[in-house]
């Protein structure tokens, strides 16, 4: 199972209809697109990114599959939007979707970096219901894509010692590329 599969498989489990959801790296907007089905006309799915295009994309998957209504997109940094809405919604969301890395057919050079990934998931804490799931991937096989990889591994042990389940999944690799990585956070009561 692909770990995109396999972060879907969690979402399905935890998303119903009328649930608040928050995809913090939209990129092309399958993960937006997946939540925003999942929790209906009658939920609230918050999509971010840094880049316009990637908000462009992810408006126009959403509009083919009438799923705009339920949906709020924001350009912005994760690391900046997140506290923010925490003043909004504190402890509101029950999944939080992080895809780290960089924007797939686009500069390499706009991707997510340590220090703003570990602010947005400091603040992602505090905006997940008691029993909400924090759905991490990290594409390690970029430029400084390792590096942030090892920040998210001591970030999620960390949050291990807080009573937090934390799961890791890793696919076998292949040849010489470096597969990502995918942890799974659940806030216990």
């Amino acid at each position: 199972m692909r770990l995109t599969e396999r972060a879907h498989d969690y979402l399905s489990r935890q998303l119903r209809p009328g649930d608040r959801a928050l995809d913090a790296t939209a990129g092309n907007g399958h993960d937006s697109l997946y939540m925003a089905k999942r929790v209906g006309p009658k939920g609230h799915l918050i999509a971010i990114d840094i880049q316009p295009a990637a908000i462009r994309t992810t408006r126009r998957r959403l509009q083919v599959e009438d799923c705009c209504y339920q949906t709020e997109l924001l350009v912005a940094d994760h690391s900046q939007a997140l506290p923010s809405l925490y003043l909004q919604y504190p402890q509101a969301f029950r999944a939080i979707i992080f895809n780290l890395g960089y924007l797939p057919g686009s500069d390499k050079r706009i991707q997510t970096e340590v220090h703003s990934t570990i602010g947005a998931l400091n603040a992602a804490k505090g905006l997940l219901i008691p029993d909400g799931l924090l759905l991490v991937t990290a594409y390690r096989g970029h430029i400084g894509g390792q590096a942030e990889a090892r920040c998210i591994a001591d970030w999620m042990q960390n949050l291990h010692a807080q009573a937090w389940s934390v799961k890791r999944h890793e696919p076998v690799s292949i040849g010489t590329q470096i597969p990502p990585v995918l942890w799974v956070a659940r806030k216990i009561d």
